[in-house]
């Protein structure tokens, strides 16, 4: 699968779970009692893009690991190979050695399987004993069971010339025919072409039995993490039970971190308490009107332009004004001006006034006692008398 076919799955995918999200929205016009519906939705649309979209990329996914752990695993991978006999030996291990990453080809001989067992034992040994006369490059022949044999060959012999001269033993020597005829190799490749080594290995008519080395066991390793084509089904199903859930409470959730951060935010610190002159703890008896809070417009005490101020406003004080030089020496010169004005008026006769002060004092009040009686004679005429009986006035008796 390619790049751009897995991109277009994630998007419809995507796409699909947006669409039970913004119908969940729909609580506050189709009813929050329609929950297990809602939620149905999620699970089986989760369920069909998971079998039709996530699904085969799960599938995929064994490959692309192989690929990334390639990249990051450096050493040799040994690639264990069974070779076809119909063919010639030689020049298949030839074209593998030429693949480019493989580092060398080994193998050691070739196993045969007859299709019946030996009339004797003698038979069996001069049968064998013929076989590794004929080729000075047969180093051993071992039985393995009753009727498979394994012909040992020496260090870069000629597989093909052993073949044949396998073929021409049982032509001469036995009238017992041959099974089957197998060979085996062990191909070291580099980490990083493992994936091209074994495509190439394939199409020259070898079969990949095993492979064995650093990337195999990590890319194992990472594999048993990954779940199944019908685990990602399920999981889907369960995402798109999630979404739905989400959509169905965002309303609720987002009002409660809305109220849970206006709570935060409206919290004073110590520091605005000692500014506004709050005292700890009191902040509950301020009224529903918020006379106590501070305006807009005052100035932190606490901060270096408050000294730079040429008001030098606290708190909501917009009268407050700053004293200076010019304001003192216009009140001295205002004080000066009116004692002036009080020397003047007085005359040459202040002195003689100031004598004959105290009687004239006395004489004015007795006037003003007499002028201060009649008012209230004539008030007591023309205003309503009081009805209202007044406490009496009680001395209070001291204790002994």
């Amino acid at each position: 699968m390619d790049a751009i076919t897995v991109i277009i799955m994630i998007v419809l995918f995507v796409l699909a779970m947006v669409f039970v999200f913004s119908t969940a929205l729909l609580t506050p016009y189709i009813g929050k009692k329609n929950l297990i519906s809602v939620i149905l939705l999620g699970l089986v649309v989760g369920i069909v893009g998971g079998a039709f979209l996530i699904a085969p990329m799960v599938g995929d996914l064994p490959d692309v690991t192989r690929a990334v752990v390639e990249e990051s695993v450096e050493g040799t991978d040994n690639i264990k190979l069974e070779l076809s006999t119909n063919g010639n030996l030689t020049e298949i291990l030839n074209n593998i050695s030429s693949i480019t990453g493989v580092e060398k080809v080994s193998y050691d001989g070739i196993s045969f399987k007859i299709n019946e067992a030996f009339e004797t034992p003698a038979d069996k040994t001069r049968f064998l004993t013929y076989l590794q006369s004929q080729n000075s490059n047969i180093t051993d022949v071992k039985e393995v069971d009753n009727e498979t044999f394994y012909v040992y060959m020496a260090d870069n012999t000629d597989p093909q010339s052993i073949m044949d001269t396998i073929y021409y033993s049982f032509g001469q020597q036995t009238y017992i025919h041959l099974k089957f005829t197998s060979m085996q190799a062990d191909a070291t490749v580099k980490a990083n072409n493992v994936t091209k080594v074994m495509k190439s290995i394939e199409e020259n008519g070898a079969v990949i039995l095993n492979v064995t080395g650093p990337t195999e066991d990590m890319t194992h390793t990472i594999n048993k993490y990954i779940p199944n084509e019908f685990n990602a089904v399920l999981l889907s199903g369960l995402l798109g039970v999630i979404v739905a859930i989400a959509g169905f409470f965002v309303d609720s959730i987002y009002n409660f971190i809305t109220r849970f951060r206006k709570r935060n935010k409206n919290r004073t610190s110590d520091r605005e308490r000692i500014k506004r002159k709050v005292v700890p703890g009191t902040e509950r008896r301020q009224t529903q009107n918020n006379r106590h809070r501070a305006k807009g417009d005052s100035i932190d005490i606490f901060d270096d332009s408050f000294d730079q101020s040429p008001k030098q406003t606290i708190g909501s004080n917009r009268k407050f004004k700053q004293l200076s030089k010019d304001d003192f020496k216009e009140k001295s010169e205002d004080v000066f001006d009116k004692s002036k004005k009080a020397e003047k008026s007085g005359g040459r006769f202040s002195s003689i006034k100031g004598k004959f002060g105290k009687s004239k004092n006395k004489d004015s009040g007795k006037n003003d006692k007499r002028s201060s009686d009649n008012k209230d004679s004539s008030s007591s005429k023309t205003k309503p008398k009081n009805t209202k009986r007044k406490a009496p006035r009680v001395k209070p008796k001291r204790k002994q």
